[in-house]
């Protein structure tokens, strides 16, 4: 069964490689956006976290960084600030968040999906970024890590962080 999961993984990334990555425009991430976020699963009266993102284009350019800031505000009160920068090393396939602190989280333009993936302790986090139209929605997927061993390993999924946002400006 495994093994056949992935032959099938295999064909689906051969068939998807088929199209011309350097067809396809970068995702248009500038800008203002306001939204909300929610935890799945919810959680029963959890307060509304209300959110605002402040984005740069992504770097076209090697060697440069545009700001990505994300406010979280419950209750009118602003609850955490992450005041990161998505930057490009060398070639459009070094991208990078930089957190801070040393902290750099390899990121990958997948089509029109920024993708970052990263370890923290014992948990896997996904984070995936995506705009259709005036909606910016990033979801962060939360997954219990396994020891890596021969065949399949299956893994837990805790929960998802989910934004959606509305552009304010361009």
């Amino acid at each position: 069964m495994g093994r056949r999961l992935l032959q099938g993984a295999a064909l689906v990334l051969a068939l998807s490689g088929a199209r011309s990555a350097a067809a396809q425009q970068p995702p248009r991430i500038a800008g203002v956006w306001r939204g909300t976020l929610i935890n799945l699963p919810l959680r029963p009266n959890a307060p509304t976290v209300l959110v605002t993102m402040e984005l740069g284009a992504i770097p076209a350019a090697d060697s440069s960084c545009v700001p990505w800031k994300t406010t979280y505000t419950e209750r009118d009160t602003v609850r955490g600030v992450k005041d990161y920068r998505l930057c490009r090393g060398r070639g459009p396939e070094s991208l990078y968040v930089d957190e801070g602190g040393g902290v750099i989280l390899k990121t990958s333009l997948l089509g029109d999906v920024l993708m970052s993936s990263f370890k923290v302790g014992k948990l896997l986090l996904v984070s995936h970024l995506r705009v259709r139209g005036d909606t910016l929605e990033e979801e962060i997927v939360t997954i219990d890590d396994e020891p890596a061993a021969a065949g399949v390993v299956p893994m837990r999924t805790r929960g998802i962080q989910r934004l959606t946002l509305t552009r304010q400006q361009r």
